[in-house]
């Protein structure tokens, strides 16, 4: 991915901000610039949303008309995990509730390794991800597999193996950078998957350090850095990237938790814009 890229085409994390309503997320999002964003429909960790869509008629009202007023999109949803606990029953109200709001695609997740005693044997974990794509091809929508050190999904590798095993057309990768670069990825991995196997990357930046294991999940979810501000080759890894793929701007930083939605969302858009300048001038 070589081309110029514009904030319009680009689409912003839900983790970026963390569990905000949909509705003012929608609306700082458009008017930084950004021309979709990714939804929280399920939580990926023990804690319960703060702002439940699924099975709230009014709010999936609200969230479509703010969508209409501002001329945005709903990219992704997420998270729905992949554990011995997983009733493919319970994700369908949410997968239709994603087709819905107009998504095309959603994440799925291994089952998180600190803390956790009950996993998936390889084959079983093929399995129920072959049917949860199969459930989401119902809906029209693409099954993006994140990989994680702290999840049973660690590497890329992982996932991509699962993924051909699981042999459907609706599946591919996410590229997180931060969790590419944790698990020792290069832009010459990215560069060597088969484009039909990429589903979209999530962009952020981090210190060239990494925390142990079990702090991996704090950083990932509240302490990485903006795009240019750390130490990853991302100009590299974007130019990787299929053409097409969609990137997502996924930047939650411990100095902004305190600020509000609007001004987090505006300093990604910031720092976002001025990365996409500087890799447009390369």
């Amino acid at each position: 991915m070589k081309s110029e890229v514009a904030l319009s085409q680009v689409s912003i994390a839900n983790l970026t901000v963390g569990r905000v309503d949909p509705v003012e997320f929608i609306e700082g999002a458009a008017a930084s610039g950004f021309g979709a964003v990714g939804l929280l429909l399920m939580s990926a960790t023990p804690q319960p949303l703060q702002h439940e869509i699924v099975g709230r008629p009014e709010v999936i009202r609200k969230v479509k008309s703010a969508l209409k007023a501002h001329n945005m999109r709903v990219f992704d949803v997420e998270a729905f995990i992949l554990s011995p606990a997983t009733n493919l029953e319970k994700f369908r109200p949410a997968l239709e509730v994603g087709a819905e709001l107009g998504a095309t695609h959603i994440s799925s997740i291994g089952t998180e390794v600190i803390g956790n005693t009950a996993f998936l044997e390889p084959a079983q974990r093929i399995d129920l991800f072959g049917r949860l794509c199969d459930e989401a091809a119902r809906f029209a929508l693409h099954v993006g597999v994140e990989f994680m050190l702290y999840r049973d999904i660690r590497t890329w590798k992982d996932a991509l193996d699962m993924i051909e095993a699981a042999g459907r057309p609706n599946a591919g990768l996410i590229i997180d950078t931060l969790h590419l670069y944790r698990g020792g990825g290069t832009p010459n991995d990215v560069a060597g998957i088969p484009a039909n196997r990429i589903a979209y990357a999530q962009l952020s930046d981090a210190v060239q350090t990494s925390p142990e294991l079990k702090d991996l999940p704090t950083e990932a979810r509240g302490s990485r850095l903006h795009l240019g501000e750390g130490s990853m080759p991302l100009h590299e890894l974007v130019d990787a990237l299929p053409g097409a793929t969609q990137l997502v701007i996924e930047t939650p930083l411990a100095a902004e938790a305190n600020w509000s939605t609007t001004r987090r969302i505006h300093s990604a858009a910031d720092a976002s814009g001025r990365f996409f300048e500087r890799h447009a001038a390369r």
